[in-house]
Order: C-alpha cells, then sequence, then structure tokens
C-alpha cells in the first residue's frame, strides 16, 4: 500500500500533472465566473509549463545529478558482479554490453518488477542480453522488488559485502548510492545515459525533452528528501 501511495503522490508532483491541476482550477473559478483568480491560474500554469519545458531550467535542475559521478572508464578486473537496475534498457543497456565486454567472468543481475506490462523488466532484460551472446545461466533476474530500496535489500542477500558495479541513468545515480551505502553495500558506480552537448542552451522555446528532464531531476530530488526525512 505504501509503495502504490509514494508512486500516487508521485504523479500528483510531477510537472505536467501539477500544471494541469492549475489548469482545471482555473476552469473551475471560471465556472463560478470568479475572474480575477480564474486568470491568476491559467497565467501561472502556462508561465510554469513554459519554464518546466525551457531548456536552461531543466539543464539548471538536471545538470548536478548527471555530473555527480563519472564514467566508469577502466573498472577492477577482480569485481564478480554488475547489477544493472531495472527501466530504460535502450538508453542504458550499451553500458551493460561495454562493462560486459571487460568483466566477461562477471555475474550480471537485472532488476525491476512488470509494472502494467506482462513481463518484468528484470525477466524481459535479461532475455534480451542473453539474445546478445550473454550465456543465460550467468544472468540472474530479480523480478519481485519493486524500488531501489528493495532492490538493495534483495542485492545484498547475493552479493553480500562484496563490491559490484552498479549501472543506472547517471540522473538516478546519486539516490541510488545513497540507498545502497545506507544498506551497507559497496557499489562501484558505472552511470550511464549521459546527455548528449548542445550548442543552443539558451533556446527558450518550450520543448518536450525539456519537460522530461525537468521531470526527471524534481523526482529524484523528491526522493532524495524524502530519504534524508527518513534518516539516510
Amino acid at each position: 500500500m505504501g509503495f502504490y501511495l509514494k508512486k500516487f503522490i508521485s504523479h500528483l508532483l510531477d510537472p505536467l500533472s501539477f500544471v494541469l491541476v492549475l489548469l482545471l482550477l482555473s476552469l473551475w473559478f471560471l465556472y463560478k465566473k470568479r475572474r480575477k483568480p480564474a486568470i491568476l491560474f491559467l497565467t501561472t500554469s502556462i508561465l510554469l509549463l513554459w519554464l518546466f519545458s525551457s531548456k536552461p531550467f531543466s539543464y539548471a535542475l538536471i545538470h548536478p545529478l548527471e555530473s555527480s559521478y563519472k564514467k566508469l572508464r577502466n573498472p577492477p578486473g577482480s569485481i564478480p558482479y554488475i547489477l544493472f537496475l531495472g527501466g530504460d534498457l535502450e538508453r542504458r543497456g550499451w553500458e551493460l554490453l561495454r562493462l560486459h565486454h571487460l568483466l566477461p567472468k562477471a555475474r550480471i543481475i537485472t532488476t525491476g518488477y512488470e509494472g502494467s506490462f506482462q513481463e518484468s523488466d528484470a525477466l524481459r532484460n535479461r532475455r534480451i542480453f542473453a539474445d546478445t551472446g550473454i550465456e543465460p545461466g550467468q544472468i540472474i533476474a530479480l523480478s519481485r522488488p519493486k524500488d531501489t530500496v528493495e532492490e538493495a535489500k534483495a542485492i545484498k542477500k547475493i552479493v553480500g559485502d562484496k563490491p559490484f558495479i552498479l549501472v543506472t541513468s547517471a540522473y538516478h545515480m546519486p539516490r541510488a548510492m545513497m540507498i545502497f551505502g545506507h544498506e551497507g553495500l559497496h557499489p562501484l558506480p558505472a552511470p550511464a545515459d549521459f546527455p548528449r552537448p548542445s550548442k543552443r542552451f539558451w533556446v527558450l522555446f518550450p520543448g518536450i525533452k525539456n519537460l522530461e528532464k525537468t521531470q526527471k531531476a524534481l523526482h529524484e530530488y523528491l526522493g532524495i528528501l524524502w530519504l534524508k526525512i527518513k534518516g539516510y
């Protein structure tokens, strides 16, 4: 129950959801023929939507997260496990394959529950990695954990106090490292999905990709705040 409540609150605080709530409030005041608050909420929602989807704002939010850890160029050859957190395989899968090429004897752990899909991220990613030529018996799939905290607890049962490589998106790495460190684990960060450098940094026109970055960044900051409140 707590997991789904957390998800609901997270979606409610999503930038686009927040803007839609303001728009609904403006419609409500317009229906009640209260012109001033209707204009106030409508103007606020439009300005926030522009701000959330602007490049400078989204960059200012997500860049500190993405730059917290550098790309893992030369991993130690003695690392026994590579953990691939569930999620965006298309943007992070190449990093796992690169590390597997450098550490062919390391076992791979995939995570991620099924959510609204029939197949979990853990099983889907294991199947895709096996299709690339990785021995299926070398891949451990953990389908039951629903978030990073549950993943850390499940992985501790496998790796114990041994070091392992943690592969996840660069923007998610700071929160993941907080959680894994709190559980007494010793991950070696291997961030992936770094943004491509852009020369058009100060373009003020709104964009969907900028809005997506804002959403990701705010989700991470709220998650980090919640961890600190819980004493992490």
